[in-house]
């Protein structure tokens, strides 16, 4: 309803004067519409700013793996080796190597050109220390043992799989080890064992010089299972130290 601008009273839309003091009335003016290219001119309020969650970088680190003892201190130690000898034809005979472990007895084969090999560096060392004809040949003697000190230091897998010829024992196979004297040098009562090897997998049979230290070795591992010769301890024999 629109009212009058002069008296403030009532008029109708379609009257020109008021009813009440005779003003003249603009029904146009009376009901002004609003601005509405001002209206669409207005700006909308700016919508609040969107925070993004901060972005995590995981870094993934490996951790340092602790450094893993060698096979033959952690799991399989070595105890020590002995030289043994297979005999063939016409006087002919293989070296081995025999590594005794806490599990097995391994049977490392010495071919000609390890041999050539050990005695060629025991002879060349002896030399450089000035040694003579009899000290070179004395040294090549001792090589073949000094060359399989070396297996002290492997691992025993690295053993087995060093020549095609080498086998293995498991120790819980080994049911006995025969040791019997044999003359080495007859006219110098100058002794070697026959040595005789029973287990599951079979008999293997070897020659050993008669040296203290291969049968206390083999005592250690085998126990009662290695039978010596008859007052093997007593006797005044010719044992190596």
């Amino acid at each position: 309803m629109p009212y009058c601008e002069n008296c403030g009273s009532p008029v109708n839309p379609d009257s020109k004067f008021c009813r009440n003091c005779g003003a003249p009335q603009n029904p146009q003016a009376a009901s002004p519409q609003p601005n509405l290219v001002q209206a669409q001119n207005v700006a909308p309020p700016p919508s609040p700013p969107v925070q993004t969650p901060p972005v995590q970088i995981i870094v993934q680190t490996q951790a340092p793996q602790a450094p893993q003892a060698p096979a033959n201190v952690s799991q399989e130690p070595i105890v020590g080796v002995i030289l043994l000898r297979k005999e063939k034809s016409l006087g002919r005979s293989d070296t081995f190597t025999g590594v005794l472990t806490s599990q097995r007895l391994i049977f490392a084969q010495m071919t000609s050109e390890m041999l050539k090999a050990a005695a060629q560096q025991a002879r060349d060392q002896a030399k450089a220390e000035g040694k003579g004809f009899f000290g070179q040949w004395g040294d090549q003697l001792k090589a073949t043992y000094g060359y399989a000190r070396k297996y002290l230091t492997m691992a025993p897998q690295a053993i087995l799989a060093e020549t095609p010829g080498n086998f293995e024992l498991g120790n819980s196979t080994i049911s006995e080890i025969k040791i019997k004297e044999r003359f080495k040098r007859e006219d110098q009562q100058i002794y070697e064992f026959e040595v005789q090897i029973h287990s599951t997998m079979g008999k293997h049979e070897f020659i050993m010089d008669q040296n203290k230290d291969y049968v206390n070795l083999l005592k250690q591992v085998y126990g009662e299972r290695v039978k010596t010769p008859f007052g093997y301890f007593s006797k005044n024999l010719n044992i190596k130290l």
